[in-house]
């Protein structure tokens, strides 16, 4: 019995005999459809992969010149420990500041020469920190300032002590002032 009432649901008799005339021309124009969206998009990847020899030669040149470059490696940083801690004399108060310095680079060769050369970095940041002027430092200006200082400084001792580039930032991990 539930049988027979699914077949009268799918839309045949208890027979077994086919659908009627008209679901049979919808699966044709389904079928018609499916065929010729298919084609299109043959022919339009055919068009768009073929075009003329010049743009071609242009193209694999374009290619060529992207495979020569380094491909983008994950970014690695380089935390500057200990902390930094600078004092500075503003007024009769002494003053100081903390700070936790990361260099972020793409290249192995860069990380070992942070590495190799950290007392000459550490001394360099020491430097320029204690050059700075306190309130001034209290300003995001005076940080955003200081931050392009210190990674031109870095980005120069590891050109000169190894010969290479690929320092691309120098974040700020931590920033006390007191």
């Amino acid at each position: 019995m539930a049988a027979e009432q699914d077949l009268k649901l799918d839309g045949g008799n208890a027979t077994g005999e086919a659908p009627a005339g008209g679901s049979k021309k919808k699966l044709i124009l389904i079928i018609v459809g499916v065929v010729l969206l298919i084609a299109a998009a043959v022919g339009a990847t055919l068009f768009l992969v073929s075009g003329d020899d010049s743009s071609t030669d242009e193209a694999s040149a374009d290619v060529a010149e992207v495979v020569e470059e380094e491909p983008l490696l994950p970014a690695q940083y380089v935390i500057l420990k200990p902390e930094f801690v600078v004092s500075f004399q503003v007024g009769s108060r002494q003053r100081f500041l903390q700070v936790s310095i990361d260099v972020m680079t793409r290249k192995q060769a860069v990380v070992d020469a942070l590495t190799l050369h950290e007392p000459m970095i550490r001394n360099d940041i020491i430097r320029v920190i204690g050059e700075q002027n306190f309130d001034r430092l209290r300003t995001a200006e005076g940080r955003v300032e200081l931050q392009d200082l210190l990674l031109q400084q870095i980005r120069q001792i590891v050109q000169r002590e190894s010969g290479i580039e690929g320092v691309e930032a120098l974040l700020f991990t931590n920033f006390v002032m007191q």
